[in-house]
């Protein structure tokens, strides 16, 4: 067996496949640099008791199925993959999504290339307001921890403050000199940092629409940004300045530059320098995770910013991640896969695909503690349920 792990993918529509006595629909699995394995499954009506079966080649083993999930062991790595069928599929856009965020309350905003900014109910599907005053496309939109402002911010350097109830835009944050990449609220809200293009990342005074101070300055074009809580703690004078004593700030850069600092100190924990474009970055159980455009996760410690662990699955280039409880993460890629990775060694040989697109990339990733929420090129947002897929991580 060998130790590399595939990526094993599915016909984008296998759930309506399956209930179908005599459907047939594609399976493949790819390791990295080596041609596509192509397989299929077929159903056929199982003689003793009239029900449908679910056959696989001898590349794989039949493990389980429900109506939104089908659990297939790939035989020749011993990868057991679980692929979860969205249980709603919403068209809120027309275009392309950029960014998808949903509140506790059921608020979902997103954003998409036609320089629309919506909220929504994510159980209905129903747009209950459209946000305007962006100049172009919002690259990340997202909940204050209310769940009732929403932040946004774009192509025309600006970020914006919007309360999810009325849709007034009280604030607008400008001082960029290019556009803005991404955004993290630090506790509350009172302060938020801003990533941008122009190679700063700013710290703001939401209440006072001014901003604080540059955090990074000239280190290139800055694609993404992730907040934590450290043990190192300072006491900040500015009164203006709330909750950033403990907070470190970590950056993924174009030219493959990871940079982490703590924003109370105003001081840089460490650099580190990747081979390609970081293009996304979260915090799992106390490391850095970045996704780049290579396709490589890498693993990082949140101390000197040395190596752990990387995966190197697939060269699909890493568009959005997000963290989930007991130390998993999704990872969406520009070729429309959402896997779900463990970082426990017991669950290193399980990957949860989320499906759905066909091909479309996945732009960004939301949860709110009970729901996924997925952004696509396709221009869909769709949900799944996040017990179907912690379940396949029980017991293992």
């Amino acid at each position: 067996m060998s130790n590399k792990l595939p990526v094993v993918t599915i016909q984008c529509d296998w759930n309506d496949v399956i209930r179908m006595p005599k459907g047939e629909a594609w399976i493949s699995a790819k390791y990295l640099n080596e041609n596509s394995i192509h397989d299929k499954l077929t159903t056929s009506i199982n003689a003793s008791d009239g029900k449908i079966k679910i056959n696989f080649s001898s590349n794989y083993q039949y493990v389980s199925h429900s109506n939104l999930s089908l659990v297939v062991k790939h035989v020749g790595s011993n990868l057991k993959v679980a692929f979860v069928a969205p249980t709603k599929v919403y068209k809120v856009h027309t275009k392309a999504v950029l960014s998808v965020d949903t509140a506790e309350n059921a608020l979902a905003v997103s954003s998409c290339e036609q320089d629309k900014l919506l909220v929504w109910d994510s159980r209905t599907g129903e747009v209950v307001l459209d946000l305007k005053g962006h100049g172009g496309p919002v690259y990340k939109c997202r909940f204050f921890p209310s769940g009732i402002v929403v932040l946004s911010a774009g192509a025309d350097g600006s970020c914006r403050i919007w309360s999810a109830e009325t849709g007034i835009n009280p604030v607008t944050l400008k001082g960029h000199k290019m556009s803005v990449a991404d955004v993290t609220i630090i506790d509350r809200g009172r302060n938020i940092v801003s990533v941008s293009k122009d190679g700063s990342a700013k710290l703001w005074d939401v209440g006072e629409s001014n901003c604080l101070d540059n955090i990074l300055e000239g280190y290139g074009p800055i694609n993404c940004c992730t907040l934590t809580t450290t043990n190192d703690e300072v006491t900040v004078e500015n009164e203006r300045e709330v909750g950033t004593g403990n907070k470190l700030l970590v950056v993924g850069c174009e030219n493959g530059l990871v940079i982490c600092a703590h924003i109370g100190k105003r001081e840089e924990i460490f650099n580190k320098q990747l081979e390609t474009p970081c293009n996304a970055c979260i915090f799992v159980n106390n490391a850095v995770i970045v996704g780049c455009s290579d396709g490589q996760i890498i693993q990082l410690n949140l101390q000197n910013g040395s190596l752990i662990k990387k995966w190197t699955e697939s060269a699909s280039p890493v568009l959005s991640m997000k963290e989930l409880p007991n130390q998993m993460f999704a990872v969406g890629r520009q070729d429309g896969t959402c896997t779900i990775f463990s970082l426990l060694e017991a669950h290193s040989r399980i990957r949860v695909q989320l499906t759905g697109p066909d091909c479309d990339g996945i732009r960004d990733i939301a949860f709110n503690g009970k729901w996924i929420l997925t952004g696509s090129r396709d221009s869909n947002v769709r949900k799944y349920d996040f017990n179907q897929v912690i379940v396949h991580y029980k017991g293992s």
